[in-house]
């Protein structure tokens, strides 16, 4: 430590020198003398003083002068590495510099970061001593608690009434902007600066009576300690981050002094209590009017409570029919039948719970059906057509789950689900469309299964002129009879007797017809039914020797006049 001591000082006294020897280059007559002169003066100036406080604690303000002392040094050692950083980057800049006052400013700034860590170390050293010797004098200090709570008082009237002056300036100073009255908006910026400045010396006043009875509070070991202290820090906040900082550390050490361990119980009492008084203040903020009814995020809360558990007890019961299904043998649309108006039904209950549970006189629907009328003129209709048509076709079941239908030409497929706004098919594809269900009542939908799975088919093709008729009908209907393809043979009372039907003497084929049922999975793949029909009538035909026509034209020239040509010279 000597020999850092002794190191240190022939630093100082070459810089010394350093700063004599650079003055000596320096011409008085030049501009920069007096600038290099007073650099000069301040080097030889700057030393080291370790950082003390002498505690006085003879009556309140002498303490609270101390205590202010104490938080500014903290102040200081909180800045110092970002002070220390600074220097460095200035020293860093300022090192291969030539001229005269380059060279000062950066023998002035070492010396700057040389006195900064020697304050940092020796703050890390004693500080903490520094702060238990304030501490220990605070047993000794009467503090009048009664004239700081009645200036406290009288200090947030004086701070409410700046705060509505200041608003007052600030729709004035709009005023005069939007006239562009440029001597108003000067002399009412500078009213607004005054008062801004008078309400930062009326944070510093407030800060220092909460101070006061914050200490009382402490010396007597008092739990209400933790209720000042957030006050205090919210105080120091709005005069400036770095006092905040400062002071926050200062509270937290003075408080464990006191409290010890019992500064983490205290704490968090208080912490919890805070956070349940906002957290019962917000559940019971209000959000909104409907009626005389006064909306809480508490009752927000409860209504969407309901709807989530009638959501979930519509869904249990969905899936209790659906297992009732198989149990019972009800059909898959009948079972959606059920599923889908029970679950709607659970959902409109719970909507109707919901609002009576927070306090909702039913009465007021006719305010949000008021409020949907308007809403379906304006672009609602759709919605509400859709919504009307999903539970006629649930009770008329004209179109039910597992039925084939067909809209149009290119677009048929199986019911899967039927819901209140849309429909879904599957096609043969494995396509889903979603289709409103507004679609199926204003439009013509084939329905191939309504009553049942059986439908005919009707197989057309054609043979070439000449072939004899009856011959063909019969190789038809013994491929037919002989076939693998799944059709219908018999049934208890429909004619499911296979035919075929001489149709018309087209122009390059007589062109027949075969009527067959199939059921099932066939009737559901018309295009595949088909397909295997006519292979099969293609086999018969070929294995028959009986053409099958191509289009072809007959052309027939009539005989005339032979055309004379004559040639003339």
């Amino acid at each position: 430590m000597r020999l850092l001591i002794i190191f240190l000082l022939i630093l100082k006294l070459f810089s010394i020198e350093s700063v004599d020897e650079i003055l000596k280059n320096v011409s008085k007559t030049s501009q920069n003398y007096t600038l290099d002169l007073t650099l000069a003066n301040k080097i030889k100036a700057l030393k080291y003083i370790p950082p003390k406080i002498d505690v006085k604690s003879k009556n309140q303000a002498q303490y609270l002068d101390t205590l202010k002392r104490l938080i500014d040094l903290q102040k200081e050692y909180n800045n110092l590495p970002l002070k220390i950083t600074t220097l460095q980057d200035k020293i860093a800049f300022l090192k291969d510099k030539t001229t005269s006052t380059s060279k000062l400013q950066y023998i002035y700034y070492e010396k700057l970061f040389e006195i900064a860590n020697q304050k940092l170390d020796y703050l890390k050293n004693n500080f903490t001593k520094i702060k238990e010797s304030v501490f220990s004098k605070l047993k000794d200090v009467d503090f009048d608690i009664a004239k700081a709570n009645k200036d406290f008082k009288h200090l947030l009237n004086i701070l409410l009434s700046l705060q509505k002056e200041e608003e007052k300036l600030n729709i004035e100073l709009q005023k005069w902007q939007l006239l562009d009255n440029e001597d108003n908006i000067k002399r009412v910026k500078q009213e607004i600066l005054v008062n801004k400045a008078q309400q930062l010396n009326i944070y510093h006043k407030l800060l220092d009576t909460r101070l006061v009875i914050w200490l009382y509070y402490l010396k007597n070991e008092n739990p209400k300690t933790f209720d000042i202290d957030d006050s205090i820090l919210k105080y120091a906040q709005k005069i400036d981050n770095d006092l905040y900082n400062a002071l926050n550390q200062i509270v937290s050490d003075f408080e464990k002094y006191i409290f010890g361990s019992k500064v983490l119980v205290y704490g968090a009492k208080t912490e919890f209590e805070l956070t349940l008084q906002k957290l019962v203040g917000f559940i019971n903020y209000p959000l909104f009017n409907v009626g005389n009814r006064v909306i809480t995020p508490l009752n927000f809360a409860i209504f969407i409570l309901i709807l989530v558990v009638g959501w979930f007890i519509g869904k249990y019961y969905k899936n209790f029919i659906y297992k009732l299904r198989h149990n019972k043998n009800i059909s898959y649309s009948t079972a959606t039948l059920l599923a889908n108006m029970g679950y709607y039904t659970i959902l409109t209950f719970s909507f109707l719970f919901a609002l009576k549970a927070i306090g909702l006189d039913l009465s007021s629907l006719a305010i949000i059906a008021g409020a949907l009328s308007v809403g379906i003129g304006f672009g609602l209709q759709n919605v509400v057509s859709n919504f009307v048509s999903g539970i006629i076709m649930m009770f008329e079941q004209s179109i039910k789950v597992g039925d084939y239908i067909e809209i149009d030409n290119n677009t048929r497929g199986e019911v899967i689900d039927i819901s209140m706004r849309s429909t879904i098919i599957r096609t043969n594809d494995n396509i889903n469309l979603i289709i409103p269900n507004q679609s199926f009542i204003q439009n013509n939908v084939i329905n191939w299964t309504l009553g049942d799975d059986i439908v005919r088919f009707r197989v057309p093709f054609g043979v070439a002129y000449g072939s004899d008729i009856d011959k063909v009908e019969n190789v038809v209907l013994g491929a037919l009879s002989n076939t693998k393809i799944p059709y219908i043979r018999k049934h208890n009372y429909l004619d499911v007797t296979p035919y075929v039907v001489f149709m018309q003497m087209g122009d390059s084929s007589l062109d027949f017809e075969l009527f067959v049922w199939v059921k099932g999975e066939y009737a559901r793949r018309p295009r595949r039914t088909r397909s295997a029909f006519l292979k099969m009538i293609y086999k018969a035909l070929n294995e028959a020797n009986i053409n099958i026509p191509f289009p072809q034209t007959d052309l027939h020239i009539v005989d005339s006049v032979p055309l004379e040509i004559k040639i003339t010279k």
